[in-house]
């Protein structure tokens, strides 16, 4: 990630190379990429030469808050509503989909993209809200963006790696030492680069295969903080069922063909939350608190100001006005329900059993 070669171009083709090309129905999904390897590729160049030390050396003043919860949870709006505060930094689309360039280039285009959202009416299709570059990303994400073959995100355009992906870099299940710590250093730049970025400010960061790693960004960051936020199982397997559907729409690089992404949900979801349930009794008293969508949906500011005390994360007087504003006008968004018939929620109770009875969901 931090280095002039590989050179991106070639990582991306080798990954299309392996996992058998791109699917003549998908080739619309590809400028993005060829803008990224080839044309912004001089300015990466630039960035590196400009950026790269300083990366590599800087030290965090105050390790970050994470937002933890399985896909669909609520952890995106979770995300937005903790931006409201200004003592804290956060990892935006901008930085998600441009991070090879995202400290020399961000000032001048990250305008420029908003203006080209607000002339277009462009919508975010995943979460059904205008698109906005300053809305919150995923450093997961970004690491594959980053064109990084370690990012857990590439089974997403290429679902027949999504099991190997997520059992190595979500699990870390079969991968080497050298594999692991080459990881870590990749993370720990990505994160290095981001609060910079934010000029040293405590980060909130929000990807959920973090909730796999607690143990993990323990070590790296000790002092960290957590919120773990969960919703009824229902809602999340029907919601990440659409996810599904937008990504292979607009940005997946082949198809679902002899891949069950039912049973890839399913399993991704209950592999997470047991490691979860499993570490979670690492985390120093203070550093954890969690969160039911419900709850959060019915009074966020009443649960937000909870989270503060609970995490001593600063007088939430500060920000409060902000949160009440912001969160008045997500109301009737949040409250949006997913219907699920009958044989799937069966389906969904015979994997997620565990989840309902930790959490008292009730089942059919």
């Amino acid at each position: 990630m931090n280095r002039l070669f590989p050179l991106p171009i070639f990582t991306f083709l080798s990954l299309v190379i392996k996992n058998g090309g791109i699917s003549l129905r998908k080739l619309k999904n590809t400028p993005p990429w060829i803008l990224k390897t080839i044309v912004f590729e001089p300015v990466r160049w630039l960035e590196l030469a400009i950026f790269n030390q300083r990366i590599s050396c800087h030290k965090l003043e105050k390790d970050p808050l994470f937002i933890l919860g399985f896909y669909r949870s609520g952890t995106s709006y979770l995300h937005e509503c903790f931006t409201q505060d200004d003592r804290l930094g956060y990892h935006n689309n901008y930085q998600m989909v441009l991070p090879e360039v995202m400290l020399s280039t961000e000032k001048v285009l990250l305008p420029f993209f908003q203006f080209i959202c607000r002339i277009f009416n462009l919508k975010d299709s995943v979460h059904r809200v205008p698109l906005s570059f300053r809305f919150p990303g995923e450093e997961d994400a970004t690491m594959t963006t980053f064109l990084d073959p370690k990012g857990a995100q590439w089974g997403y355009f290429f679902p027949k790696m999504m099991e190997e992906q997520f059992q190595k870099y979500v699990m870390f299940e079969n991968l080497t030492d050298w594999e692991l710590q080459d990881w870590k250093e990749s993370f720990s730049y990505l994160i290095n680069k981001i609060s910079i970025a934010n000029k040293g400010k405590q980060l909130v960061l929000k990807s959920p295969p973090n909730t796999a790693r607690i143990k993990l960004l323990l070590n790296l960051y000790p002092k960290a903080k957590f919120i773990f936020i969960h919703r009824n199982p229902y809602q999340v397997y029907a919601s990440n069922k659409r996810f599904w559907e937008v990504v292979q729409k607009v940005f997946a690089l082949q198809g679902t063909k002899g891949v069950n992404v039912n049973e890839i949900i399913l399993e991704t979801y209950s592999k997470m939350m047991q490691k979860y349930l499993a570490e979670k009794e690492f985390v120093p008293k203070g550093q954890l608190t969690e969160l039911a969508y419900d709850n959060f949906i019915q009074d966020p500011v009443k649960s937000l100001k909870n989270a503060y005390e609970e995490l001593n994360l600063g007088h939430f007087a500060y920000c409060e006005e902000k949160m009440k504003s912001f969160t008045a006008k997500k109301k009737q968004f949040v409250q949006l329900k997913h219907s699920l018939p009958e044989k799937e929620r069966i389906l969904v109770d015979e994997y997620l059993e565990p989840i309902f009875k930790h959490w008292n969901y009730a089942q059919l």
